[in-house]
């Protein structure tokens, strides 16, 4: 999680600033969109434990359902599989894309 600038993942779909850093690793969800969160850091820290047998796997491949703001789908990407986000607006979408990036 720290190759991960979880700052980068936290801004809203209203809005391209950037959070401070200090509001940015705060351990509580923060609001992306009027209907969506980005997850705490201890929750996206546990999937990945959690996962971690599966995503070193070769050829390993993960869907991230409600990917957000791609924070969690990237983390997936860098244990070298190929990760997939599905979301259910397509203003997440976007800012996951421009995120992602």
């Amino acid at each position: 999680m720290r190759r991960v600038d979880r700052r980068l993942f936290t801004r809203t779909i209203f809005s391209d600033s950037l959070r401070s850093k200090t509001d940015a690793s705060r351990a509580a969800p923060l609001p992306i969109s009027d209907a969506a969160t980005i997850s705490a850091p201890h929750m996206h820290a546990r999937c990945l434990e959690l996962l971690l047998p599966q995503l070193v796997r070769p050829n390993a491949r993960s869907l991230d359902v409600g990917s957000g703001s791609g924070y969690l789908t990237v983390a997936f990407a860098l244990f070298g599989g190929t990760a997939y986000g599905i979301e259910h607006t397509q203003a997440l979408t976007d800012l996951a894309k421009t995120n992602v990036k």
